[in-house]
């Protein structure tokens, strides 16, 4: 019986290995004797630098026979110093307006700009009042939606100025059919001036694009400018330079926010200075965000999540938190403001008051709770007056109004200070933990003018020459031209 078994498994195996044989024969002679097709899967693969990623994408360019685009090409040729400042300067916030070009499809030339603009510097300021990386002035800001208070500036926020840079420039676009590089010239010299230009070259005869235009010189250059850096980045070898690296990543995050949040708070949160808070939320003036909003924070993408964390243990109670006050019949703000622990100055500037002057039914917001307490209660300094002293010299000695030294000492300005009398000097933004980060020095933007010298520069602003040759990388004090944009770095509280 088991010689049976044994006998039928061999025939059964045998069968097996003859039909695969048979299966493998068959399979062989399907074969085509061409040789095999490869099929290649080419993965798009996201450059490692931010630079390679902007390359792949440029498109306008500069006209051959436009000679004067070589004046701005000599100043980057064997300069490898002014390259490496362009690189610096981009490191914060190329990375997101390139992003958001790509994600509004439009040029990537236009997430440039703001180098042209303020070298990618957020406390930028022109002589007429343009701020921020897109150099908004405050009537356009304030068309494209940019607020600004005591709390906020939106021109000198990134994410903001950005949002409207690229909704202004979108709408400059359809405005001139289409060309960008008239949506770029409206944006500095505005639509009513470009409009002007093509209207005359219609009358004449001639072409209507940028590069016939009679524009302003600043104008003018503004758009070559931007073109010539747009051939550096492409060809830097051209130039015999290179471009330093920039991580194509982002360098920051967003963060929402329960309301309004103490900087300094913040900045222990997120184990960071309140200097390096400062820089990548320039918007916020003040030593908290606007109670209004914008309800976000700006911070590099390694301490986000402490930051998020640390934030979510805390209680309510331990953020800043506000009232908004209806003034009563009677009310006044030494009484508002002795309820609410606070100074009388600090209250008016809160809610931006130039006088003491309220009315029943106004509301004004006032602060409350321990966080308050904690983080704003101001530090007086005794000040003994001293012979020839004065309201006036007192108050320049330590930047304060004369109102303000009259109301923090129960003073009369009719009667004269005496000799050895001590007074309280509060600071503004003196706080319990130490002072408010300076805000940095202010970044001025000037156009130079026909007949301007280094010399009649550096006296108009209070600065030396060799200062501006400095700032600027100018090799010599005699070449400088019409048109030309100067940087003049001014102090914080230097009014121009």
């Amino acid at each position: 019986m088991k010689k049976h078994i044994f006998w039928i498994c061999f025939l059964f195996i045998s069968c097996a290995f003859a039909e695969a044989n048979k299966l493998n024969l068959v399979s062989d002679e399907a074969f085509s004797k061409d040789p095999p097709k490869i099929i290649e899967i080419i993965i798009d693969e996201t450059p490692f630098d931010l630079w390679d990623s902007i390359r792949k994408e440029l498109t306008l360019t500069i006209p051959k026979d436009y000679l004067e685009a070589d004046i701005y090409r000599n100043r980057f040729k064997n300069n490898q110093h002014t390259v490496n400042r362009i690189s610096k300067s981009g490191q914060r916030y190329l990375f997101y307006t390139v992003k958001r070009a790509k994600e509004l499809g439009v040029p990537i030339e236009i997430a440039l700009l703001p180098f042209v603009e303020s070298e990618f510097d957020p406390y930028a300021q022109s002589i007429y009042g343009a701020t921020g990386i897109w150099q908004f002035m405050p009537a356009t800001g304030k068309e494209w939606g940019l607020k600004s208070n005591w709390w906020y500036e939106g021109k000198r926020d990134v994410i903001a100025s950005t949002e409207a840079a690229f909704s202004f420039l979108i709408y400059l676009n359809k405005r001139f059919d289409g060309d960008w590089l008239l949506a770029m010239a409206a944006y500095n010299a505005g639509t009513t001036r470009v409009n002007r230009a093509i209207r005359k070259n219609e009358r004449a005869g001639k072409p209507t694009d940028f590069w016939s235009l009679d524009l302003p010189k600043e104008t003018t250059a503004y758009v070559p400018k931007l073109l010539v850096l747009c051939e550096l980045i492409k060809n830097p070898e051209d130039y015999f330079v290179t471009l330093p690296s920039i991580a194509n990543r982002p360098y920051f995050v967003k963060v929402k926010t329960p309301g309004q949040v103490d900087l300094m708070q913040a900045a222990d949160l997120a184990g960071m200075t309140p200097e390096a808070i400062y820089e990548l939320n320039p918007g916020f003036s003040q030593w908290a965000t606007d109670p209004n909003g914008p309800h976000y924070l700006l911070l590099p993408t390694g301490v986000a999540d402490r930051f998020t964390l640390q934030l979510s243990s805390l209680e309510d109670i331990e953020l800043v938190q506000w009232d908004r006050y209806k003034i009563r019949r009677g009310d006044n703000l030494s009484k508002i403001a002795a309820k609410y622990s606070i100074e009388v100055p600090i209250l008016k500037e809160i809610n931006q008051m130039d006088s003491d002057v309220i009315y029943a039914g106004q509301e004004i917001m006032v602060p409350r709770g321990p966080a308050w307490e904690k983080t704003f209660t101001p530090k007086a300094r005794s000040y003994n007056v001293a012979k020839g002293d004065s309201f006036w010299g007192i108050s320049k000695q330590f930047g304060v109004a004369i109102q303000d030294i009259i109301l923090w000492n129960d003073l009369e300005l009719t009667k004269p200070l005496q000799i050895g009398q001590e007074i309280k000097i509060f600071s503004k933004y003196e706080r319990a933990r130490g002072k408010t980060p300076n805000k940095k020095n202010r970044t001025l933007l000037y156009p130079v003018k026909s007949g301007d010298t280094l010399y009649r520069i550096a006296n108009r602003f209070a600065v030396s020459i060799k200062e501006i040759q400095n700032w600027n990388k100018l090799k010599s004090p005699e070449k400088i031209y019409p048109g030309q944009v100067l940087k003049i770095i001014l102090d914080a509280g230097v009014e121009v």
